[in-house]
């Protein structure tokens, strides 16, 4: 597999992160380092004098930040059902609000994703309005993913 997949085609300006997913998924999770390593080789035995150019470190970049776990209220260890039957109310708008506003709490605090803490805030929320605190929420979730992608970026050399 790593023989027939290592002369894929990269250009960082067409690239997507379900390209990247598919080259994971074809190539094997446990096999990307191998990769890498097996098309620096191909360059160095090709005479190419940059063994690890900047589009293969933007693979690497785009490798880690496909696998890495999306900031998403899937994170929670409480969810939506979850919420219907603690708070005793229907599926509505109100419940992503609630699971935004929490996951920003997590993100501050990722100690604070315990069941207990999560009911007791969804409970001291549901009486709240909510619409602001959800902006606020998503805010703070956009800024953190931003972080999250600049520490990568810096990390692999990529912009």
């Amino acid at each position: 597999e790593l023989i027939r997949n290592h002369m894929f085609y990269y250009n960082v300006d067409e690239v997507t992160a379900s390209s990247v997913r598919r080259l994971i998924y074809n190539v094997g999770e446990d096999n990307l380092k191998d990769l890498i390593d097996l098309r620096v080789a191909d360059r160095l035995g090709s005479g190419v004098p940059k063994a690890k150019p900047y589009k293969l470190r933007h693979l690497e970049y785009m490798m880690k930040k496909v696998r890495k776990d999306p900031l998403s209220v899937k994170m929670l260890k409480i969810n939506g059902d979850d919420l219907i039957k603690l708070l005793n109310i229907k599926p509505s708008p109100k419940i992503g609000a609630i699971l935004d506003v929490l996951l920003s709490k997590i993100i501050e605090d990722p100690k604070l994703n315990n069941k207990k803490y999560l009911e007791k805030k969804s409970k001291e929320l549901n009486n709240l309005e909510l619409e602001e605190l959800r902006y606020k929420a998503k805010e703070k979730i956009e800024e953190k993913k931003m972080e999250d992608d600049k520490e990568l970026k810096k990390k692999f050399w990529v912009k």
